[in-house]
């Protein structure tokens, strides 16, 4: 039996098995905001391999100040370069899906028996001219009071008709990947109703394996690990009965031309005047900025980790679901990548002969490998 014939077989019995592009959940909160960590190759893979469509108000354009402050940091050149319109950089359409304004507001069900913001989703993907949008993301506005199962059900829907194995036509050819979020502080501490609705939020994506985009988290720990929110806390950083203080105003007055300080002050950088206006949070260049300074360091962490980037393990070779076994769900993912546009995988890993770039040769020695791991290893670059 040629070569040619064995490729042929096992893509026929590939497709019947069922896998998910996520084999943990990938949770982003105030622990993934050291953007120092992140190889430059994940930042470049997420520049190539993603094309994000955000919708938001105002506290969700905290992400995008920040992000917009990485990218005028002159010590940063181009490397956190974005675009809304996919011109350079990141592909991040900002205000990208029309007709709903959040998730606060699009908490009702329509006469489509979803929630508004569901029905705008699907008029997006839907159309063949947006195939190439792989990432989807919604915030809040405030998120109390609001119905967080209908929230998670309505998610859910959206992951069923378009992630990977979807019902969705799209979904075989085009996956896309659905960012969750948390909502912001309101001063009410833990035993408040956000609380416990960040909570469950929280718990959902861990037990299902979601991206979760920890919107309170962030904002709730100082970059020394303090934590504030049960002080109380609100979206300025103010904290204490009375909200006499600010964390992020302290915080910078007491780390003066570090890094984090000066991207959000723009002290004794010349050509940077520090970040711009935080929504609900600070003026430009004020110290409690640094709360859209973190948050855009989370995007870009969480881009290299949809990218295809695990930072919490050694890159294992032919391991592309990052789940730290080289099984046949590994070969689909490969087969996947080299057969449809949509479908991202680390390109270190999934080079398993070492020759550049990823092709069917690969996946012959990613094949042979499973017959035989003994007699036929594996050779990334990586």
């Amino acid at each position: 039996m040629n070569k040619i014939l064995i490729l042929f077989i096992v893509m026929i019995s590939l497709l019947a098995l069922p896998h998910s592009v996520y084999a943990q959940a990938i949770i982003i909160d105030h622990t993934n905001t050291d953007i120092s960590k992140i190889p430059d190759e994940w930042i470049g893979q997420a520049k190539s391999d993603l094309h994000i469509a955000y919708q938001h108000t105002s506290h969700g354009s905290q992400l995008v100040t920040g992000m917009n402050a990485l990218e005028n940091f002159p010590a940063f050149g181009s490397k956190y370069e974005w675009s809304d319109n996919g011109a350079g950089g990141l592909d991040f359409d900002d205000n990208g899906i029309p007709g709903c304004p959040d998730l606060s507001q699009g908490d009702t069900i329509d006469g489509n028996g979803v929630t508004p913001w569901v029905t705008a989703t699907r008029n997006l993907l839907n159309n063949a001219d947006n195939y190439h949008v792989n990432v989807i993301m919604w915030s809040w506005c405030s998120i109390n009071g609001h119905d967080i199962p209908r929230y998670l059900e309505n998610m859910e829907i959206l992951v069923a008709e378009y992630g990977e194995g979807g019902s969705h036509p799209r979904a075989v050819q085009h996956p896309v990947a659905f960012v969750f979020m948390t909502g912001h502080a309101q001063g009410q501490g833990e035993g408040g109703f956000i609380h416990t609705a960040n909570e469950q939020i929280r718990q959902h994506c861990l037990d299902n394996e979601r991206i979760l985009f920890d919107f309170v988290d962030i904002e709730n720990y100082d970059p020394d690990g303090t934590y504030y929110y049960n002080m109380p806390m609100w979206d300025d950083l103010d904290y204490n009965p009375g909200r006499n203080n600010n964390w992020g105003i302290e915080w910078c007055n007491n780390n003066a031309d570090t890094e984090l300080e000066q991207l959000t002050t723009g002290n004794g950088v010349s050509g940077y005047n520090g970040c711009g206006s935080c929504a609900h949070c600070g003026a430009a260049g004020e110290g409690n900025t640094i709360n859209c300074v973190l948050k855009g360091r989370a995007v870009w962490w969480m881009m290299a980790n949809i990218a295809g980037w695990n930072e919490r393990q050694e890159q294992l070779c032919g391991d592309l679901d990052n789940n730290e076994v080289v099984d046949i769900l590994d070969l689909r993912l490969l087969i996947n990548n080299i057969s449809h546009s949509g479908y991202t995988i680390n390109q270190c890993t999934g080079n398993v002969n070492g020759e550049g770039a990823i092709d069917w040769d690969d996946v012959w020695v990613l094949l042979m490998h499973l017959f035989n791991p003994t007699g036929n290893s594996l050779n990334c670059s990586c």
